[in-house]
């Protein structure tokens, strides 16, 4: 059967991928720097796992779904995932790989814990995985990769409660795999806000209580409406419902491995990283 050893929620932003170009230009930002150390035990930890599959939980910025048709989650099933044109080309990096038999599995399992879902054989992956991925994992990036886009933009958007209940029904899905090791991940938030009166608004202390208890307090993190998120931590805040699914896909009980907290520019960057507490 397959296995989920382990799983993180990590901030994305598009600054975040900009400034990893130009930091390996030999022009990293001192802000940025901060973030670049900070990853690097999330990068070694990530390559003793030896994952067979990543799941990332994510949300597209419009950059491959529109307004016209803006699906509540969405699966990529594909060999590859390029990357989406955000309005500066291509960065030189690689594309990410797909599994399709691990995607339709996926998607399969999925359906049948009625998660009605969109399944996309091509899809172009935006800031919410690009951003971060070079931080965590040096190129190439061989480890297929299931990309799950879930909708933080359009109101109504999913409940806190729904996104926990995915992790669950993807818990169940990768056990009902034949076998592979997987991580789990989820990104997105932190506190921010890009739009609005509120523009440019933050909230460290609710980041880092967020960091803090994601691992022991899980229903009381889903507990808390949307709009709560939204008024303490900006509109874009919503986004850390989706690390739900993540801390959910991993066990009952899990321990704490490594956290890590900065505010570079713009949105509270953390990172948060668990493992089954039966495997810890």
């Amino acid at each position: 059967m397959g296995q989920i050893v382990g799983g993180f929620g990590i901030s994305h932003s598009p600054s975040m991928g900009t400034e990893f170009d130009r930091g390996m230009g030999g022009r990293f930002d001192p802000r940025w720097q901060v973030w670049f150390d900070g990853l690097q035990p999330v990068k070694a930890w990530l390559s003793r796992m030896r994952p067979d599959h990543i799941v990332i939980i994510y949300n597209d910025h419009l950059n491959h779904f529109t307004f016209d048709a803006y699906p509540t989650f969405a699966l990529g099933v594909a060999e590859h995932f390029p990357q989406a044109d955000e309005g500066w080309g291509a960065r030189k990096i690689p594309e990410l790989r797909g599994d399709p038999t691990f995607g339709w599995h996926m998607c399969e399992q999925l359906v049948s814990q009625e998660f009605d879902l969109t399944v996309c054989q091509q899809m172009r992956v935006d800031h919410g995985i690009y951003s971060w991925m070079p931080y965590v994992v040096d190129a190439p990036w061989n480890t297929p990769i299931l990309p799950i886009a879930v909708n933080m933009l359009r109101f109504p958007l999913p409940s806190p409660r729904r996104l926990q209940k995915l992790g669950v029904a993807i818990r169940n899905a990768v056990a009902a795999y034949g076998t592979g090791r997987v991580v789990v991940i989820a990104t997105g938030g932190m506190s921010h806000q890009i739009s609005g009166t509120r523009f440019g608004m933050a909230n460290e202390e609710l980041d880092r209580r967020f960091l803090a208890r994601l691992g022991p307090d899980l229903e009381r993190l889903v507990a808390i409406p949307q709009q709560e998120l939204i008024r303490a931590g900006g509109t874009d805040a919503v986004e850390l419902t989706m690390w739900y699914a993540m801390r959910a896909a991993l066990a009952d009980e899990v321990e704490k491995v490594y956290d890590f907290y900065t505010f570079p520019q713009i949105t509270g960057c953390g990172v948060v990283v668990f493992e089954p507490r039966e495997r810890a």
